[in-house]
């Protein structure tokens, strides 16, 4: 028999964690609340909290004395954080405390000693306004299948919510489909005891009075209802058992049961819009829930939360199942995501690329996202939108969204980033938002250091010099971005381009809200003549400039083939911030130009075949101050056709935000998140160059050279410099098409008594006629138990499977803990999406005893070729006995293919699961005692190997009574 592995065996064996004690003489270092304990060639941090940490997007990491040593694991029941470190020096800890991954990281450099001045900038008002309510009415319902009515993926085996909002117009007919997901916040409220399983929210279906969970799918109304008014048909989702359980159980914090919630919700409507019967079975309260059911059950829903709206809340309207019949037109699919739902989106989308038969998803829109994961996304039009004081996803990691994907493919769509500048992370969503609700609501910007911070800030004393925008104001500019992003990309309504594609164009009735969008044209309507991430031959410099390509920020803990970007806090740089799941990966390689004097710079040779620019609309670069410099810089951009003809005009004249550092103050709520560098689109209409005299047909040359400016009278300076293209706006062309997947298989292995290698596979479900790159990370670091491995693998046509070798350190020593678990990723991939096994955990057993009677891990046996390793997982393998057994009596089942020395769990219908070790050839044999009495003809048997996951499945055929 052949099986398929879960997706959790094949990311990482499954291994029941052994509860272990901690015991005094394991003890090293310890304080109020903290502790440091031996572990596996190292230590174990431990921080007790008072209370769980705030539900929030960004990730928990723990702070020694100051420095971030690692992402923390959350306890289940989220009272503590554990970091496993070699590091010697948290040994001799003096504080240890929780932090949070955006915050951590680099030196702040010293501020401008007054608020720095936004540039005044001309903005063109937008005619068209997507606030317009347009000419549908439409119903509103809310459905609820049930607190467990889906199994969710990748994230410990547990059920979640199906729970939404539906927004329908009235309008005949199949309608365009929009689905929004909010993301991660808190999940539960009001009085009774609390779950100690944390979902769902009442400690049992029928306590009385029940905690309820928080309906965060209601806070996107405004959005909502734009599109419903216009004719599309909108689902808002909920997400509560996902964000009650990501940081404690899933490797990708989520994002795959995110994902996969979306795709199932998918397959609900396209069942109910085709008239079959929806029902789903809900293991919390035991029963089927049919679709009628859900929708009575939500409309009860809504009104057992009505106190909680301070407002109160609008009727929901009578509809019933046979009234969505037709109603949903699933070949055009929109979806939005917030904070942590933003990857979300991302993942249902190359989950979506990796089915036999996509979905049609045409757009997505990740809101203040999170990116752990580094995903790249083709064939879908992208818009990021950015918060400039957002205090939950600081670092504002999701611009890795565009910078990841805009190359990684052979599509044709357009990737736009929109920074809204006044804008925080929670106040897109209404029940996030204090005043709107009742529970779990906050200001992320307000703690009290950042709210008299003089830029973000909302205390009255700094009102003069706050960018901020009110929660209405913010609301309103989600509502008309979102709204006109699904109109632009879905319903073809190019008036909405402006607003996405550079051009600095904003809705005239969101008044002087500063929103600024820098995009990547489609390839189709794009011609790049330098890309300035790797050294080119057509890129030269004059004077004393330099030109030099760059990656990342400084201190990764792996070589680098780039010198780094910038040393500023995680923060400040949001191209480079380190991801979560692959903090070495390489980010967003550009090319760094200082000059000394005017003049200097660079000059760009128009490929031959290139140079005629007459069928696009712009020469496009994009532009950013560099870390060095303190406010602004200037540069004069020039174009010289075959002739010598030459147009010039300083950057400043034509993007005013471009060389000027964003917006900051001299407090320290400040300097390790404000004064971001992020770079600007400088655009140079082909109209400009022709009437100016230039042959547009023969354009030669492109240079930028160092200016005296306002803000540097000197003319030196230094800057970033990307994505030099001829580029015309639109969106391009979708496409749903199936992509091959890339994912990582990192068996576990035993400690070994010195220093040593484990192998990591990462393979291909197919062979790709193109080129596959991924970037593979074993996340441990120098002084850990695992070596902090990175490495580049590229796939030729044909290959499937690649071995990443990383470190391990072993030793003679037994340890307070049964073993180490990091995680093994694939990321930033280019040719092939991120498979569902991208992304998991790898043990490292302790294998010279565990101190004062903890348990120990089962043997992981002697491992081959990680490989080879992963092809006997895929084929699965058979277990069973020969013959007939006889109730009551004994047979031996048998099975192989295992390491050698490999514990096998092998488990009986109905009987205890037992322990077998594979002997040297990897095979293994177990004494079943046959029950007297067997009701089945036959008992299935499996058989698990505890290092590689390989999987034996077998039955075990027992006579019937009387033969």
């Amino acid at each position: 028999m052949t099986v398929l592995l879960s997706s959790a065996l094949l990311a990482a064996p499954a291994v029941a964690t052994p509860a272990v004690s901690s015991p005094v003489a394991a003890e090293v270092a310890s304080g109020p609340n903290w502790s440091v304990d031996r572990a596996p060639g190292g230590y174990q941090v431990t921080v007790e909290l008072d209370r769980p940490l705030p539900i929030r997007g960004d990730a928990p990491t723990i702070l020694v004395d100051g420095e971030p040593i690692g992402l923390a694991t959350e306890s289940a029941d989220g009272r503590s954080l554990t970091v496993v470190t070699a590091d010697p020096a948290v040994a001799a800890a003096d504080s240890v405390e929780p932090g949070w991954s955006s915050e951590s990281g680099g030196t702040a450099a010293a501020s401008a000693r007054v608020p720095t001045a936004v540039p005044d900038a001309a903005v063109e008002d937008l005619a068209a306004d997507p606030l317009d309510p347009g000419p549908y009415d439409w119903t509103e319902s809310i459905y609820a299948f049930g607190d467990q009515a889906v199994p969710l993926a990748a994230i410990g085996g547990i059920r979640g919510e199906l729970e939404g909002k539906l927004y329908l117009p009235t309008t005949g007919g199949a309608r365009p489909t929009v689905i929004l997901l909010h993301g991660r916040h808190g999940s539960c409220y009001g009085d009774g005891a609390a779950n100690p399983n944390r979902w769902p929210c009442a400690a049992s279906p029928d306590a009385s009075p029940a905690r309820l969970s928080i309906p965060s799918y209601l806070g996107y109304d405004g959005t909502a209802r734009a599109l419903a008014s216009q004719g599309y048909a909108v689902v808002s989702i909920s997400a509560n058992a996902v964000n009650a359980n990501d940081n404690q159980l899933a490797a990708d914090q989520g994002a795959q049961a995110r994902g996969q919630l979306i795709l199932d919700t998918l397959t609900m409507l396209d069942n109910a819009t085709n008239g079959r019967r929806v029902a789903y079975a809900d293991a919390w309260t035991d029963r089927e829930v049919t679709l009628n059911q859900a929708l009575a059950a939500g409309t009860a829903a809504l009104a057992a939360r009505a106190g909680a709206f301070p407002g109160g809340v609008d009727p929901l309207d009578t509809v019933r199942a046979a009234d969505l019949r037709g109603r949903f037109d699933l070949s055009h699919i929109g979806l939005m995501g917030h904070s942590r739902g933003g990857e979300g989106v991302t993942s249902a989308a190359v989950l979506n690329q990796a089915l036999p038969n996509p979905w049609a998803i045409e757009s997505i829109l990740p809101l203040a996202p999170v990116d752990f994961g580094r995903m790249t996304v083709p064939d879908v039009p992208m818009n990021v939108i950015l918060p400039y004081c957002d205090g939950d996803v600081s670092n504002q990691q999701g611009q890795h969204l565009l910078d990841d994907s805009r190359y990684a493919f052979d599509d044709d769509v357009l990737r736009s980033g929109v920074w809204v500048m006044g804008a925080n992370h929670n106040f897109f969503n209404t029940v996030w938002t204090p005043g709107l609700f009742s529970f779990s609501v906050s200001d992320d910007w307000g703690s009290a250091a950042r709210r008299v911070e003089p830029i973000c800030g909302t205390d009255p004393s700094v009102a003069n010099t706050s960018i901020r925008l009110s929660p209405e104001e913010q609301y309103d500019v989600g509502t008309a971005y979102m709204s006109a992003w699904f109109r632009l990309t879905m319903g073809g309504e190019e008036q909405f381009l402006p607003m996405f594609d550079g051009s600095r164009a904003v809705p005239a009735s969101l008044g002087d809200a500063d929103v600024r969008s820098v995009s990547t044209a489609p390839a189709g309507s794009r011609s790049t003549l330098a890309s300035f991430d790797s050294p080119s031959a057509a890129v030269t410099t004059a004077g004393a400039a330099t030109a030099a390509v760059c990656a990342s920020l400084s201190e990764r803990t792996v070589p680098q083939h780039l010198p780094p970007c910038a040393s500023t806090p995680s923060a400040v740089a949001p191209h480079w911030t380190p991801a979560s799941n692959g903090g070495n990966v390489p980010a967003t390689p550009l090319t760094r130009l200082t000059w000394s004097a005017p003049g200097d710079g660079l000059s760009v040779a128009v490929p031959a075949g290139q140079r005629d620019a007459s069928r696009f609309q712009r020469l496009s670069v994009k532009l950013a101050a560099d870390e060095t410099v303190g406010v602004g810089t200037d540069l004069v951009l020039s174009v010289v056709d075959g002739v010598g003809a030459t147009w010039s005009a300083p950057v400043s004249q034509l993007n005013p935000y471009a060389l000027v550092r964003m917006p900051t103050s001299d407090t320290a709520a400040a300097a390790s998140t404000l004064k971001k560098i992020v770079l600007q689109q400088v655009d140079v209409p082909i109209a400009e160059l022709s009437a100016a005299g230039l042959d547009v047909t023969r354009l030669a040359t492109v240079q930028l050279t160092g200016a005296a400016g306002a803000t540097d009278p000197t003319g030196a300076g230094a800057a970033y410099v990307s994505d030099l293209a001829f580029e015309s706006s639109a969106v391009g062309e979708p496409r749903s098409r199936t992509w091959p997947s890339i994912d990582v298989y990192a068996p576990n292995t035993d400690e070994g008594d010195g220093p040593g290698t484990t192998e990591v596979a990462v393979y291909l479900d197919r062979p790709s006629p193109v080129p596959v790159t991924g970037y593979v990370s074993v996340l441990g670091s120098a002084t850990s138990r695992f070596g902090a491995t990175m490495q580049e693998v590229t796939f030729g046509p044909g290959e499937t499977c690649k071995v990443v070798t990383a470190s391990r350190q072993g030793d003679t020593v037994a340890s307070a803990s049964a073993g180490t678990q990091v995680k093994a990723s694939v990321i930033n991939t280019s040719g092939a999406v991120m498979g569902r096994r991208a992304i998991g955990f790898t043990w490292l057993r302790e294998d010279d005893g565990v101190l004062d009677g903890g348990v120990p891990l089962p043997s992981y046996g002697t491992p081959g070729s990680a490989c080879d390793e992963l092809a006997e997982v895929q084929a699965g393998a058979r277990i069973g006995a020969r013959g007939v057994a006889r109730p009551g009596t004994s047979a031996v089942v048998t099975a192989s293919g295992f390491r050698a020395g490999e514990t096998v769990t092998v488990a009986v219908d109905g009987l205890a699961p037992v322990d077998v070790v594979a002997d040297a050839r990897g095979a293994v044999a177990h004494t079943v005692a046959v029950p007297a009495v067997v009701d089945a003809r036959y008992l299935v048997v499996t058989g698990v190997g505890a290092g590689t996951g390989r999987t034996a499945t077998g039955q075990l055929v027992v006579a019937s009574p009387g033969r």
